[in-house]
């Protein structure tokens, strides 16, 4: 018997990472190539789905070439995919628009103004689970694109995602969008699994011009002659469906059972869970999904993770940097640790982008708070790790509120990487943080997991929680954990504090 591999196309925002792994969950190897955005004019954001699909032809070339796998020997694709766009297709599958908008595209505020107008913020949440600004939502982009581009609204068969785009280009066939991605349509009823007729009406969508919500495994079809001849394939590769990111994410962390936890320090950071029903409480709104097979996969978010912690050390640390180049996080994490848990009563709140899902306000800005003059760089270094973690913990408090929250979490994300931070998670949560094996693959990893189960390679998602390998982890500190609980207060405090000035501050323009 000939030997079986799949292949995970891990699809960013900035580039197709495309990974190899054998069934039993291994990395063999991965490419990537890069992908550009285009910011036509402020607040829009778009890519050009040719570029995408040149993209993924070029790496999984690559990545075959690297594996040594024979191509006959790649037994099916699948996708971690961005989303939250609408990929216009007319009747003969061509592409109505050279470029097509980006899940941060942002140009439609006044249709997601209209939209809430006429439904209301929290019965609209109650109905999608959705959390995040309504501009982003294909909802709010559907209803720009039939006031602005009527005549492509119109002439539209189907809007895509990025991923059924791509099965398509593979297949020659669209069908299904995956539970996850319909639930993250703004157009989705978390609760009726069925696109929801107030939510279309509102937005003017036709139903038919949507894809059929289905499970991610569910297959697409082989590759044609044609995908296969460009893509260095054969016929006999199936095309799973695939994911959402975020999901696909958890997934490769090892997150399927109920109440299984997964926490993300990335770009941005997450605390996600699955549970059989939907998270929810009257008091701010988590972000709730539906991901098929009876899962609801609830999440709160830092919404600058990283990317608050990577403007501080760009920002205060230039001589480091200039003196230990790449070594400069090694160096600032090592100034952190000698501030100490607390950081001497200094600060941040990481509110570079909206805050957090429990203070969020696009007027919020990052904050520094409680420096005096004996402070130094580490005090502000720790705090700048400390300000997401906090974030977080209130995330973690909602978990534990609502009965769910488990003794272990799994880290994942650029974030997980640091020793220190993944310490500083522990003594916040009061949990054991595990980190998994192969951090830079967690999402082709669910990818391939997802592939896996499609192609009856794997005999079920159940499965993949005993797949996953871990490299260490670290248990919460009693002393610190203690410390973080008394300083939680006045964290929340100075959010609460600040989200007015910032409302005023924001009718000045800088």
């Amino acid at each position: 018997m000939s030997n079986q591999y799949v292949l995970a196309h891990d699809f960013g925002t900035s580039g197709d990472k495309a990974c190899i792994f054998d069934t039993g969950g291994n990395f063999l190897a991965e490419a990537y190539y890069p992908i550009k955005t285009y910011y036509p004019q402020p607040d829009w954001a778009e890519q050009c789905p040719e570029e995408w699909w040149q993209a993924v032809k070029d790496a999984t070339h690559e990545v075959v070439a690297k594996s040594g796998v024979a191509p006959k020997e790649v037994k099916a694709i699948s996708f971690s995919s961005h989303g939250m766009t609408a990929i216009p297709i007319d009747k003969d599958g061509n592409l109505l628009l050279d470029r097509v908008m980006t899940w941060m595209d942002a140009r439609s505020t006044k249709e997601a103004e209209y939209i809430l107008r006429h439904i209301g913020a929290r019965q609209r949440y109650e109905k999608t689970g959705n959390s995040f600004d309504v501009t982003l939502y294909p909802s709010s982009k559907l209803l720009w694109m039939k006031r602005n581009m009527p005549e492509i609204y119109n002439r539209a068969v189907k809007f895509l995602n990025p991923k059924e785009y791509l099965a398509y280009r593979m297949t020659g066939t669209y069908r299904n969008t995956d539970y996850g991605e319909a639930g993250m349509s703004g157009l989705y009823n978390m609760n009726t699994h069925r696109w929801d007729e107030e939510l279309m009406r509102i937005s003017g969508v036709d139903e038919e011009k949507l894809l059929v919500p289905a499970e991610n495994t569910t297959p697409v079809g082989n590759l044609t002659k044609q995908a296969a001849a460009e893509m260095g394939l054969t016929t006999d590769t199936l095309v799973v469906l695939g994911s959402w990111d975020n999901y696909a994410c958890a997934l490769g962390g090892g997150v399927r059972k109920e109440n299984t936890f997964v926490t993300c320090l990335g770009t941005a950071g997450w605390v996600g869970v699955n549970n059989e029903s939907p998270l929810i409480t009257d008091r701010f709104m988590s972000n709730v999904v539906y991901v098929g097979d009876g899962t609801y996969f609830t999440s709160v978010h830092s919404h600058s993770a990283c990317a608050a912690y990577e403007w501080v050390v760009q920002n205060l640390c230039a001589d480091l940097r200039e003196k230990y180049g790449k070594q400069v996080y090694e160096t600032a994490t090592e100034l952190a640790i000698q501030a100490g848990a607390g950081a001497n009563g200094v600060f941040f709140l990481p509110s570079m982008f909206s805050g957090n899902t429990f203070y969020s306000d696009a007027s919020l800005a990052g904050s520094l708070v409680g420096l005096k003059m004996h402070h130094t760089r580490a005090d502000i270094l720790r705090a700048a790790m400390e300000g997401p973690a906090f974030d977080l913990m209130m995330g973690v408090d909602f978990y534990k509120m609502m009965g769910v929250m488990a003794d272990e979490a799994r880290l994942i994300g650029g974030g997980a990487n640091n020793r220190l931070w993944m310490q500083i998670l522990s003594n916040m949560f009061g949990v054991k943080m595990i980190r998994p094996k192969n951090l830079q693959y967690i999402g082709a990893l669910g990818a391939a997991l997802i592939a896996g189960v499609g192609a009856d390679l794997i005999s079920s998602l159940d499965a993949v929680s005993g797949m996953i390998q871990f490299s260490d982890s670290a248990q919460p500190d009693d002393g610190e954990m203690e410390k973080y609980r008394q300083l939680l207060p006045a964290f929340k405090h100075f959010y609460e504090s600040l989200m007015p000035a910032y409302k005023e501050l924001s009718q000045f323009i800088f």
